[in-house]
């Protein structure tokens, strides 16, 4: 009977530690740890859409300026070229 108790009590120390591991909550803790950094992942997300969509809009703004001092600099660029030919007929 001595055997008898030994595997109770064994069998109990195994139970005891099956229900401590399970109120310690570790597989529960680790969901909600995820589930917590996927929450930050969306709001990083979104947050991070936003400054992509800011900065396309910078960059269509500084690309049509640029397009524009560009023709700007071609034009002025085109009326020198037209004032040195036109210096050049009146020389001859």
């Amino acid at each position: 009977m001595k055997d008898s108790d030994n595997s109770e009590r064994t069998l109990a120390d195994v139970e005891k530690t099956f229900y401590e591991t399970l109120s310690k909550n570790t597989i529960l803790s680790s969901v909600n740890r995820s589930a917590s950094a996927l929450e930050k992942l969306a709001v990083n997300t979104e947050a991070l859409t936003q400054e992509i969509a800011s900065a396309n809009d910078s960059s269509t703004k500084l690309t049509k300026s640029l397009n524009r001092l560009t023709l700007a600099a071609v034009i002025i660029a085109a009326c020198a070229l037209a004032l040195e030919v036109i210096k050049m007929c009146l020389a001859k």
